[in-house]
């Protein structure tokens, strides 16, 4: 296996590894749709602000989510488009498997 090839695999699961958490993977799919500020995102699952925050640095530095500032906000979104679509196909697998 050469070099790049096996950067690629460890990427990928770098970025399984990230959503390797219940609130990850339901964080990205609020997410998909559009930009939201922490407050938002916090207020929405209503879980402690560190909770909330230590998750989306995860995502973050997995390269799944891109966060910018604007004001006093900051706002997060999807950065790797295609992670909510291979949610889905792990969903609909999943619910396969207990039809």
């Amino acid at each position: 296996m050469g070099k790049v090839l096996r950067d690629v695999v460890s990427y990928q699961a770098d970025v399984i590894k990230a959503l390797g958490h219940p609130l990850r993977i339901r964080i990205v799919d609020y997410l998909k749709g559009r930009d939201r500020s922490v407050t938002e995102i916090i207020e929405h699952f209503g879980v402690d602000a560190s909770v909330v925050s230590r998750q989306l640095a995860i995502l973050k530095r997995a390269g799944i989510l891109s966060s910018r500032k604007k004001g006093l906000n900051v706002y997060y979104g999807v950065a790797m488009g295609r992670v909510p679509e291979f949610l889905r196909y792990v969903a609909s697998a999943v619910k396969r498997k207990f039809a």
